[in-house]
């Protein structure tokens, strides 16, 4: 066999016609941290592996999520209310129900976070891991603001 003569061993279909979905086993042991050309910095595109900076975020999210929720229990027992209509339906069935939902409603919405984080909104102009950044701080306020009134009270 010659030098150019070679065997095709390709299958011919594009792997990267579409995008590999993340929730597969592959993302959790995937090599992709962060897009590799520079074109495509502005398309939708997904990572394998996250950074621990993400994980930080999630996590003290959702330890801001548990706080509120039994700080949100504690005041609603001294005749607060919630303002939350949602949440105060599942207020209504116990107290149990309520900390479930806004466990799995908290955690749902993180994971979507997570993994479109490196997609745009608002025509382009802010990145998702952008609200990653914004979700804590706005539920250290609102904590802030709880154990504030569990003091005044």
């Amino acid at each position: 066999m010659n030098e150019l003569q070679f065997k095709e061993r390709r299958s011919g279909r594009e792997r990267r016609a579409r995008p590999t979905s993340p929730f597969t086993l592959q993302s959790l042991v995937g090599s992709r941290g962060h897009y590799r050309r520079k074109e495509d910095a502005r398309r939708f595109f997904y990572v394998d592996v996250y950074s621990k900076s993400s994980a930080a975020l999630l996590l003290s999210t959702m330890a801001l999520s548990i706080a509120d929720a039994f700080l949100t229990l504690w005041l609603v027992g001294k005749n607060a209310g919630e303002v939350n209509p949602v949440m105060g339906f599942f207020l209504k069935m116990g107290p149990f129900q309520f900390i479930l939902v806004k466990w799995f409603m908290t955690a749902f919405g993180l994971v979507v976070l997570l993994i479109l984080k490196n997609h745009y909104v608002w025509q382009g102009r802010v990145k998702i891991v952008a609200v990653l950044f914004i979700v804590p701080l706005i539920y250290l306020v609102l904590v802030s603001y709880e154990v504030f009134m569990v003091l005044n009270l």
